[in-house]
């Protein structure tokens, strides 16, 4: 079942142009990329999204123990220029916990907002020496934490020529990171037995 797409920065309904799926109108940002969910994830679901994505779409492989895939989110379409795919699962230190992957072409803003950063890209924020590292599909990805709220810890690089980011909530479960953990670009396969959790209300960034 499909939603009202959103401002990919903060997460408020857009007003989207009759005839056009590429372009919306935020009160808050001016035109922006329109991100589109749905209420329901599905594996076939998965698998029509990444089919012309222009972006990975990063899920841990192998998934954490009793971790699932909790939603995916698009930015523009056909043909997605950012992706975010949230899991859930229990937190390295205890409880529960929650992460967004997102990847996404320069200019678009959707990390930031997840992040709850102004701008759309991390500018300055990703230099100097990186605090953890990812491995991408294969390719060795440096991450920086970035400053950001006090609920979440926020990580942003490049993998494959765009933006990643990994953002945690509570900022704790960003000990995974310290778990040597290797990403998939769904676009490459989608397991059959990929496991699916409950929707999460992670998907809308700016909160």
């Amino acid at each position: 079942m499909s939603v009202s797409p959103v401002c990919p920065r903060c997460g408020e309904v857009l007003q989207v142009r009759p005839g056009s799926t590429g372009e919306g109108w935020c009160h808050v940002h001016a035109a922006v990329t329109p991100l589109h969910h749905t209420a329901v994830i599905a594996h076939d679901e998965i698998r029509a999204i990444c089919a012309d994505a222009r972006v990975p779409a990063w899920v841990p492989d192998p998934m954490p123990g009793g971790w699932a895939v909790t939603g995916l989110a698009w930015g523009g379409e056909p043909g997605a220029r950012a992706i975010v795919v949230a899991c859930a699962g229990p937190a390295p230190l205890g409880g529960p916990a929650e992460l967004v992957l997102v990847a996404e072409e320069p200019g678009t803003g959707l990390g930031c907002g997840y992040a709850g950063l102004p701008g759309v890209d991390p500018g300055d924020l990703v230099s100097g020496p990186s605090h953890a590292e990812v491995q991408a599909a294969g390719q060795r990805a440096p991450l920086w934490m970035v400053p950001t709220v006090d609920d979440r810890a926020a990580y942003v690089g490049e993998a494959h020529g765009v933006w990643l980011w990994l953002v945690t909530w509570p900022a704790s479960a960003a000990w995974l990171l310290a778990e040597d953990l290797d990403l998939l670009d769904l676009r490459d396969r989608v397991h059959p037995d990929l496991p699916l959790g409950p929707p999460t209300g992670r998907l809308l960034p700016g909160r």
